[in-house]
């Protein structure tokens, strides 16, 4: 039986299909298909994009031999396995399926893509994370990227030197992306701070003064900096800390609701409402274990806050010399944890291959060295400042606003008692690796 299918890209535009034997046509296949229609260069596509099924509540990317139209029969049981929304949300959740950038794709072999129409596809799920607020960027990076938007959007006024030319460009296209929360002006009761609209604008006028500029590449460029670009994102609540008597007595709201971006480099937990990170991790740097509560005396968990699965990170804090615990409360941490896991062991496998042909070759190591910083070098921009030049930058850590654990042996056989942690095998174990010495 022939069945219609609607795959859609980043910037919701879709392809229609009429799939015989729909019900039984795999990921692969689907893929297939839609690289075929994009006209995109065969064997890099396939390592650079999957199919997802998307929705509202829930985001998972498709193995290979799944059947989409299966996993879509099981979308409601995978709501009530993963998703912390209401049973109402859940029965309106629908989910699409959208041909997006591939989750362990990772950012070294992505700076080395030259294809324009790729980058394009990339391009357009980064400025769609960018203008939701779900990647976390400066004001400098803003103006930076409305410009090139507006610019790659109407080459036309690269060279117009009409003014109100180029503010109609910056006007109607600035709302698509600009985060609503850096749309308007700072005022202060000495002066007014520029807007976003005049800062891209005066962003604008240089870029359009430069004989040649890949407003794509450069976009891209921009993105490449942020730590958690790529990241697949989850959503959970942490602890906040309390820093004063007042807000003790007045606020109730001891949680805070936080996206969890997890990439091939590592964890970042970013406040969702302040639009910042709160903490940030590379692989090297913490060890990480997932945990659910032991079954109540009915045998079954209650859906509360108590009864949820958590993942624990545990770290090095460079302030105190201490050891930290934080903990993520979140019915997707086995997610999470599987996530973690997946890109650790993609590390392994890499430095296995690159031990091996360091081994076979001497000249290899330096060469491979080599190679990988050109990569950096020319993934790198000079359009805005890097980040670590920058004060008060979204994307440093605030850890002082989360309720960290001192780890102590007496500490951690508690968590150990208390949790039965899940693994591949259903046996307990801790997911431990060394710690990187400050």
């Amino acid at each position: 039986m022939s069945m219609s299918v609607v795959i859609y890209l980043p910037d919701n535009t879709g392809h229609q299909f009429d799939i015989p034997n729909g019900n039984y046509t795999t990921t692969s296949q689907y893929l297939q298909l839609m690289i075929a229609t994009l006209k995109l260069p065969d064997s890099l596509a396939k390592k650079s994009f999957a199919l997802w099924l998307k929705s509202p509540l829930l985001d998972v990317q498709l193995k290979p031999q799944h059947v989409p139209f299966r996993m879509v029969k099981q979308w409601p049981m995978l709501l009530e396995k993963y998703s912390m929304a209401t049973d109402y949300e859940k029965a309106q959740d629908e989910p699409a399926l959208i041909f997006r950038r591939n989750a362990f794709l990772t950012k070294e072999d992505e700076v080395q893509i030259t294809n324009e129409a790729i980058l394009n596809i990339l391009m357009m799920e980064a400025k769609s994370c960018i203008q939701q607020g779900i990647y976390p960027c400066d004001t400098e990076d803003i103006e930076q990227l409305g410009a090139l938007l507006c610019l790659g959007k109407d080459e036309e006024h690269k060279q117009d030197e009409d003014k109100h030319g180029m503010e109609s460009v910056v006007k109607e296209n600035l709302p698509t992306l600009v985060p609503s929360h850096m749309a308007r002006a700072k005022r202060s009761f000495l002066n007014r701070q520029q807007s976003m609209e005049e800062r891209v604008m005066v962003c604008l006028k240089k870029a359009s003064k430069e004989s040649s500029i890949n407003c794509t590449l450069e976009f891209m460029k921009i993105c490449w900096q942020l730590p958690y670009y790529g990241s697949v994102i989850f959503s959970g609540f942490v602890e906040k800390a309390s820093h004063s008597t007042f807000s003790l007595w007045f606020s109730s709201q001891t949680q805070m609701c936080v996206l969890i971006a997890i990439n091939t480099n590592g964890v970042w937990v970013i406040d969702k409402e302040k639009k910042h990170v709160l903490i940030g991790l590379l692989y090297d740097d913490f060890n990480w274990e997932m945990t659910t509560p032991e079954p109540n005396e009915d045998g079954l968990n209650a859906d509360t806050e108590l009864q949820l699965p958590s993942l624990f990170l545990e770290f090095d804090d460079e302030k105190t010399k201490t050891n930290q615990l934080l903990q993520i409360v979140s019915k997707q941490a086995p997610m999470m944890d599987s996530m973690i896991e997946t890109c650790i062991l993609m590390i392994r496998e890499k430095e296995q291959i690159a031990q091996a042909q360091n081994m076979a070759s001497s000249g290899d190591e330096s060469n491979g060295l080599k190679s990988k910083a050109n990569a950096i070098t020319s993934a790198s921009t000079t359009r805005v400042r890097p980040l670590f030049e920058r004060q008060n930058s979204v994307t440093s850590s605030h850890p002082e606003k989360l309720i960290l654990t001192k780890m102590s042996d007496s500490v951690e056989d508690d968590i150990i008692n208390e949790f039965t942690c899940i693994t591949g095998t259903g046996r307990k174990q801790r997911h431990y690796r060394p710690l990187k010495s400050i």
